[in-house]
C-alpha cells in the first residue's frame, strides 16, 4: 500500500508539472487550456471575447479620432466656402443695384444702356457659374462626410452589440461560479431527500446509463461537499463513457486527489490510462497500466491493463 501511495503521489507530481499531461486540465491561465468543465469553457470563451472586443474598441477609437480630424477639415472648408458664397451674394446684389441705376439713366443713350446691361449680365452669369461650382463641390464634400459617418455608426453599433465590458465579464464569472453546482431538477423533489439518498439515486441512474439525469445530482452533491471524491469519480465515468476523455481525466484527478484508498480506484486508474491512450498520450497511459498491474494484481482491471502494457 505504501508503494501504491508513493506511485500515485509520483504520478500526480508528474501530471501536475508536465505540459502534455491531461491532468493539467482546468488551468484557465494556460495559453491553450484543455480538459475544462462546461463552466470553465464558458469563462475562457468570454475572456477571449473581452480581449478581442477591447482590441476592436481601440481600433474604433483610432478611426473615430481620424474621422474627427477629417470632419474638422471639412468644417473649415465649408466655412471658407460660405464666406465665398456670401461675397458672391453681395456682388450679385451690387450688380443688380447697378443695373437699376443704369436703367434709370437709360434716357441718356439707348445704345450705351444696352452695352452696360449686356456687360452686367455677363458678370452676373460668370458669378452664377462660380456659385454653381462651389455648390457642386460642397455637395460632394457633404456626401463624403455622410458616408464616413454612416460607416463609423455601423462599426460602433456592431461593437456595442458584441462588446462585453470587464465589469460584465466579472459579473458573468460570478454568476457561473454561483450556479456551477446547481441541480437541474426541481428543488421540491430534492429538498425532501438527504444527500445519502440522492447519492444512492444518482448511482442507480448511472447503472441504468441515465447519465443526463444522474449528472446534475452528482454536481449538486459536489457543491454540498458530500462524498466529493466519489461524486467526482462518477462524473469522470460519465464523461469517459461519453468519450469526453479530457473532461473525464479532469474529474478523475480531483477524485484521486481527494481520496486515494477508494474501492473504485483500480477502475479509475484503468479508465485514466485508457483516456490517455485515446488522447494520444501513450507514455502516461503505460505508466498507469504498470501501476495497476503491480498494485492491484488480483483485479480484473489488472488483467486488462496487462494486455495493454508494451
Amino acid at each position: 500500500m505504501i508503494r501504491l501511495i508513493v506511485s500515485i503521489f509520483y504520478f500526480l507530481m508528474i501530471v501536475s508539472n508536465a505540459e502534455t499531461s491531461m491532468f493539467g486540465a482546468g488551468n484557465l491561465d494556460a495559453d491553450k487550456p484543455y480538459g475544462l468543465t462546461q463552466t470553465e469553457e464558458v469563462i475562457v470563451k468570454n475572456k477571449k471575447i473581452v480581449i478581442k472586443n477591447e482590441k476592436k474598441l481601440k481600433k474604433t477609437t483610432t478611426q473615430i479620432d481620424e474621422l474627427k480630424e477629417r470632419v474638422d477639415g471639412i468644417d473649415s472648408l465649408l466655412e471658407g466656402e460660405s464666406i465665398k458664397l456670401n461675397k458672391v451674394y453681395l456682388s450679385l446684389n451690387k450688380q443688380i443695384e447697378n443695373q437699376k441705376s443704369f436703367i434709370q439713366l437709360s434716357t441718356m443713350s439707348t445704345n450705351k444702356n444696352t452695352e452696360s446691361i449686356s456687360s452686367i449680365q455677363k458678370n452676373v452669369d460668370a458669378d452664377l457659374k462660380k456659385l454653381e461650382a462651389i455648390i457642386s463641390k460642397n455637395e460632394k464634400n457633404i456626401k463624403t462626410l455622410k458616408k464616413s459617418f454612416d460607416k463609423i455608426v455601423t462599426l460602433v453599433n456592431k461593437i456595442n452589440n458584441n462588446f462585453v465590458t470587464k465589469q460584465e465579464f466579472r459579473e458573468l464569472i460570478a454568476l457561473l461560479d454561483k450556479n456551477q453546482g446547481k441541480v437541474k431538477v426541481s428543488k421540491n423533489k430534492t429538498a425532501k431527500k438527504s444527500s445519502k439518498e440522492l447519492l444512492k439515486e444518482a448511482k442507480a441512474l448511472f447503472k441504468k446509463d441515465y447519465f443526463t439525469k444522474a449528472k446534475p445530482i452528482f454536481q449538486d452533491l459536489i457543491s454540498k461537499n458530500y462524498r466529493p471524491a466519489e461524486s467526482n469519480f462518477y462524473m469522470g465515468e460519465i464523461d469517459y463513457y461519453r468519450k469526453n476523455y479530457k473532461n473525464a481525466l479532469h474529474y478523475f484527478k480531483r477524485s484521486m486527489t481527494l481520496y486515494d484508498k477508494a474501492s473504485y480506484l483500480p477502475k479509475l486508474l484503468l479508465h485514466s490510462a485508457i483516456s490517455f491512450d485515446r488522447l494520444g498520450d501513450s507514455e502516461n497511459a503505460q505508466r498507469f497500466y504498470t501501476v495497476i498491474v503491480e498494485e492491484y494484481s488480483d483485479t480484473n482491471e489488472a488483467k486488462e491493463a496487462s494486455k495493454k502494457i508494451k
